[in-house]
């Protein structure tokens, strides 16, 4: 062992002695290349429009301590990545900052925002589209599925902006205690094992809202700003009549309701395909409580909005979605 150390250092000083006696075969310039980080006109964009006028921070390209390691996430493409930051600009920043104010939006605006190409699975089955933390970063993953032509899969995206975004707010000023009282004892961590129709009837927008109340209090905030499948102005619509208790009674009637109106009136209420493939109305009995019990929150939620933060939430709803609608067409016709 100790003749083949020796000989292999001997030979190490001889190629050592070779490198140094051919000083002619060296270059004047550096053999070691640091590579620039490459800075795209989407990138210029991005400083331009979002670093700039609002003091934001966006990250498109990986950084692993960005992102929690125990799980497997992906950066997204660059077309989706543009596609995406475009529609928050028209959609999200701008109509907060047309109701909310110029100084709202650049005071309580995440200043980082972490774009992920994938969901991020959970061991429980369910999947993570966003991630708020200390009012400051805001994690936006599946955006690879983003599609910047379809109105309901563009409103279903943004519903996770609203959400981490109310977050932020109420870290920042706390909501009324009242609100938690109203769903007291139907908080749980197995909020995934309810339809939406129980989640209902118990008095929550979505099953989600049930894992506790801060969660309760922004799925209420985000269902409201992105429920612009076909219209926040009131329309006419067929629905299913009501008695005077809330119960369906198999009867048709005619109403003047918005999309949001339409998703209270039908609470609690789903449609059901028989075994011959008919459909037909499934309301559960408790589903008038559990409208009640929303209209309760709905009230605490828009009159804190409007007391704290001097947004009227109704408002926001409309350009939210006369500023989707426009962004679709732009982007057809590109």
């Amino acid at each position: 062992m100790k003749n083949i150390l020796i000989k292999f250092c001997c030979v190490l000083s001889l190629f050592a002695f070779y490198s140094c006696d051919n000083e002619d075969d060296l270059r004047e310039e550096s053999v070691i290349y640091v590579d620039e980080v490459h800075e795209s006109e989407f990138d210029k964009w991005l400083y331009e429009t979002f670093t700039v006028p609002y003091n934001m921070e966006i990250k498109w390209k990986w950084e692993d301590g960005e992102v929690d390691n125990n799980f497997h996430v992906t950066p997204p493409r660059k077309e989706k990545a543009e596609q995406f930051m475009k529609a928050l600009h028209k959609i999200w920043i701008k109509p907060y900052e047309e109701v909310g104010g110029e100084e709202f939006i650049k005071t309580y605006v995440p200043k980082l925002i972490y774009l992920v190409g994938t969901p991020q699975y959970n061991d429980d089955g369910t999947m993570t589209l966003g991630l708020a933390e200390g009012g400051r970063k805001v994690t936006v993953f599946d955006v690879d599925a983003f599609d910047h032509l379809d109105l309901q899969g563009m409103a279903k995206a943004f519903h996770t902006m609203h959400h981490e975004f109310s977050h932020i707010l109420h870290q920042k000023i706390h909501y009324p205690v009242a609100f938690k009282e109203l769903s007291k004892g139907n908080y749980t961590g197995a909020w995934y094992n309810f339809s939406d129709i129980k989640a209902n009837t118990l008095g929550f927008i979505t099953p989600y809202g049930m894992s506790n109340d801060h969660e309760d209090f922004v799925e209420i905030v985000a269902t409201i700003l992105s429920t612009v499948q076909n219209s926040n102005m009131p329309i006419e619509r067929v629905v299913p009549e009501k008695d005077q208790y809330g119960m369906v009674t198999g009867n048709l009637t005619q109403k003047v309701l918005s999309d949001f109106q339409m998703k209270l009136y039908m609470f609690g209420i789903g449609i059901v395909q028989n075994k011959d493939g008919s459909l037909t109305l499934q309301q559960d009995q408790a589903g008038p409580i559990g409208l009640s019990i929303m209209l309760k929150k709905i009230d605490i939620i828009t009159e804190y909005y409007k007391t704290e933060w001097g947004i009227d939430l109704f408002e926001l709803q409309g350009k939210i979605e006369i500023a989707t609608n426009e962004l679709i067409l732009e982007n057809s016709e590109e």
